[in-house]
């Protein structure tokens, strides 16, 4: 009997270190104000550095093995790829570009990820100036050692056919 009871609290204790580690676990999952405050920083200064045509600035919101996909599909690996490419339009068809950010989900997914969606709108665009382009943008942001950076994002243009969101419509 003497095994049995030194065998049930063993198990005992081991289940109640591992619940308990556990429940730490998932409380460091519960993102802090200032992570959600960070990361929706993150779009202000991808509006501005984009309105600034600082492709330096806009760039640096990405990790180093960064990924952005345009809307035509293409790739752009690395934060230095990325920098170049932006810069390459904004000197060309962007130069007179204004582009509007509005956050439509903010979404973590772990203590040091989340997924960020939200609308842009488009103008001063060089191949149709009088044109409103609309997009959406979906982000996946980390916090590795230097903080929240994104990790891979994607463009997705609107069909002129398709319709707003509420948040889409009100960035116009």
């Amino acid at each position: 009997m003497t095994c049995n009871v030194r065998y049930f609290f063993c198990a005992c204790l081991f289940v109640g270190v591992g619940a308990l580690s556990c429940s730490r676990v998932a409380m460091a999952q519960e993102p802090t104000p200032s992570d959600r405050e960070e990361i929706t920083a993150m779009l202000q200064a991808w509006e501005e550095a984009w309105n600034r045509h600082d492709m330096r600035a806009f760039a640096s919101l990405f990790h180093e093995d960064g990924v952005w996909v345009l809307w035509t599909g293409q790739i752009w690996a690395g934060r230095k790829v990325i920098e170049e490419g932006y810069a390459e339009v904004h000197r060309t068809v962007f130069r007179n570009s204004i582009q509007r950010e509005r956050l439509e989900e903010l979404t973590f997914v772990g203590p040091d990820a989340a997924v960020v969606r939200f609308c842009s709108t488009l103008t001063g665009d060089e191949r149709a100036p009088e044109k409103l382009i609309r997009s959406r943008k979906i982000l996946i942001v980390t916090r590795r050692d230097n903080g929240w950076k994104i990790g891979w994002g994607q463009n997705t243009r609107f069909a002129d056919t398709a319709p707003d969101s509420p948040v889409c419509s009100a960035s116009q």
